[in-house]
C-alpha cells in the first residue's frame, strides 16, 4: 500500500525519524513497530543481555533550547519508570541519547492493549472484570505511594499480555508534558477527556483519587459496555465529566451483582472525599469481589481492609493472644488451623487472569507487538491488525462474522486510510461531521475523493487540511496544538 505523508511539521518529533535507523546506542534496531506524535518505537536487540527490547525514540533537533527539554522530559520519564518495579507496570530497562535522537529501552511487550480488546468485541464476565483491574489498581496504588500520579489511565494504557495479565504503559509520560510548559505557556488539558476526573477536566490539581476515578470509568466500561462518558463532542464529554452521573447498571438486567456495580458508584464518585480515598481501598474491594487475597502484587503494602473493616484473621488474632490462657491458645491454634487451610483453599478456587477463561481469543499475530506512553499508528506490517475507531454511540460491540470481515476488506481496499498523529489531543471532523477524538483515534478510512480535515482543541486554533483520497493510498497528517 503506497503511503504519502500530507504534512511534517518541525513541532512534530516523529517526523523527524523518517527511516529506522541500523543502531541506537547499543541495540540493534529490527523494524519499527509504531510511531505516535510523540516519537517512535523499534523492536531491537541487545546484544549485551541476549534479549528483545523495544526502543522509544525521539530526534534531537539543532534548536539547543528544544533538545535540552527533550532531554530533560525523557530523563524524567526514565527515572519515574525505573522507579517502579511491580508485575503490572512496564518496565525500563535503558536510557540515553545519540547525537541525532535521546531514547528509552523498555521490556518487549506481547499482545495488545485493552481499547483493542474492548473494540474487537471481547466478553469479560463480572469476576474476570474484577481480576484485571484488581492488578491494574494495585499497579496505580503502587507508583502513588512513590509520589507518582498517572494522569491519563484509560483503555489503551493498559497492555494485556498473552497470558491475560495486565501492564500499566505511560508513568512518566505526564510529568514530562508538564515540564514543557515550564509554568510559562498557556495549560494545555493533559488526558483523554473520556476517562478523566471532574477536577482534572476543571483543570485543578490533582492528587492519587483522580487516577481512582478514571479506573472506575474503565470498570463502568466493562461492565456495561460503552462508556460512562461519551458525549458527541469534546465539551458536551467534559460537561458529562464535570456534572453527570452515568446511566445506572441495572444489576437484575445486566446480571451483574450488586456489589461489583457499587465498588464501580463509589470509584465514580463526583465528590472526591466520597470517592475511594487510595487506589489500594479500590484494589482491596475489587481483589474481595473476585475471591483473591487483598495483599500488593508486589508485596509492598500492609493488609488492608475490606469494605471498611480490618481482615478478619488479622482482628481474631489479637484477641485471642490479649487473652492468652491455655484454653484460648488452643482455639487459637484450631484457628490458626483453620485460616490456613481457608487460605489454601480461596488460593485453589482463585479465578483465573480474565483473558485466559475469556471467550475464544483471536488467532495469535504474526509478530508481536508492543504499545507506547502514547497511542500509536501502526507501521504497515503485519505485527497485528489495523486498529479499529471507536464507535461513536454507546451499542454493544460485536464480533464480525466471516462474511462481514470479506466484506469489510472489500470495501477497505476501494478506500484510502488518513492516519492521525495529533498532540496532545484534538477532535476530528470530516467534511463537517465529527470523527471521534485523537489519540485514541488514529486512523481514518475514506471513500476516494476530495475531503476536508479539521482538527480542533478547545479555544486553540482549529487546524484544517484538504485532501484528496485515492483507493488503497494511506496520507498521514501530524498536527500539534
Amino acid at each position: 500500500m503506497a503511503a504519502t505523508t500530507l504534512m511534517s511539521l518541525p513541532t512534530e518529533p516523529s517526523a523527524l525519524l523518517a527511516a529506522a535507523p541500523r543502531m541506537v546506542g547499543r541495540f540493534s534496531i529490527r523494524a519499527e513497530i509504531g510511531r505516535g506524535s510523540n516519537g517512535v518505537v523499534y523492536s531491537a536487540f541487545d546484544p549485551v543481555l541476549s534479549r528483545e527490547v523495544a526502543i522509544k525514540a525521539i530526534p534531537l533537533t539543532h534548536d539547543r533550547k528544544w533538545s535540552e527539554r527533550i532531554e530533560a522530559n525523557f530523563l524524567n520519564e526514565a527515572k519515574a519508570a525505573a522507579g517502579l518495579n511491580h508485575p503490572h507496570i512496564v518496565t525500563v530497562f535503558d536510557a540515553g541519547k545519540t547525537e541525532s535522537i535521546a531514547y528509552l529501552a523498555m521490556e518487549r511487550l506481547y499482545g495488545r492493549d485493552l481499547h483493542e480488546v474492548i473494540v474487537a468485541g471481547q466478553h469479560f464476565n463480572p469476576r474476570q472484570v474484577a481480576s484485571l483491574l484488581t492488578r491494574v489498581a494495585d499497579a496505580v496504588h503502587f507508583a502513588h505511594k512513590r509520589g507518582l500520579v498517572h494522569r491519563d489511565i484509560k483503555p489503551s494504557n493498559i497492555f494485556i499480555q498473552r497470558d491475560g495479565k495486565p501492564k500499566v504503559l505511560d508513568f512518566g509520560v505526564a510529568l514530562a508534558h508538564m515540564a514543557e510548559s515550564g509554568g510559562t505557556e498557556k495549560r494545555q488539558l493533559i488526558g483523554t477527556p473520556n476517562y478523566m476526573s471532574p477536577e482534572q477536566a476543571l483543570g485543578r490539581k490533582l492528587d492519587a483519587r483522580s487516577d481512582v476515578f478514571s479506573i472506575g470509568t474503565i470498570l463502568y466500561e466493562l461492565l456495561a459496555g460503552r462508556r460512562a462518558f461519551d458525549g458527541n463532542t469534546i465539551d458536551e464529554t467534559l460537561a458529562q465529566v464535570i456534572s453527570d452521573m452515568p446511566a445506572p447498571i441495572d444489576a437484575q438486567k445486566s446480571a451483574i451483582p450488586q456489589r461489583l456495580i457499587d465498588i464501580c458508584n463509589k470509584a465514580l464518585e463526583k465528590d472526591i472525599e466520597k470517592r475511594y480515598q487510595t487506589a489500594g481501598d479500590l484494589r482491596n474491594d475489587l481483589a474481595a469481589f473476585a475471591g483473591q487475597p487483598a495483599t500488593s502484587a508486589a508485596n509492598q503494602s500492609n493488609y488492608g481492609t475490606l469494605g471498611g473493616s480490618r481482615v478478619l484473621f488479622a482482628r481474631a488474632g489479637n484477641l485471642l493472644w490479649r487473652q492468652a490462657t491455655p484454653r484460648s491458645i488452643a482455639i487459637a491454634a484450631i484457628a490458626a488451623l483453620l485460616i490456613v487451610g481457608w487460605l489454601v483453599f480461596s488460593e485453589i478456587l482463585q479465578p483465573p487472569p480474565p483473558a485466559e477463561v475469556a471467550a475464544p481469543q483471536p488467532p495469535p499475530l504474526p509478530t508481536p507487538i508492543v504499545t507506547e506512553p502514547e497511542p500509536i499508528a501502526l507501521a504497515p506490517a503485519e505485527t497485528r491488525a489495523p486498529p479499529v475507531e471507536q464507535p461513536k454511540s454507546p451499542r454493544k460491540l460485536v464480533r464480525p462474522t466471516r462474511t462481514d470481515t470479506a466484506s469489510a476488506q472489500s470495501l477497505a481496499a476501494a478506500e484510502g486510510t488518513v492516519s492521525l498523529a495529533v498532540t496532545p489531543w484534538g477532535e476530528v471532523f470530516v467534511d463537517g461531521a465529527t470523527r471521534g477524538v485523537s489519540p485514541p483515534l488514529n486512523r481514518l478510512s475514506l471513500p476516494p475523493g476530495p475531503h476536508v480535515i479539521e482538527v480542533r482543541n478547545g479555544a486553540a486554533p482549529a487546524y484544517s487540511a484538504r485532501v484528496e483520497v485515492k483507493p488503497g493510498q494511506t496520507l498521514t497528517l501530524q498536527h500539534h496544538f
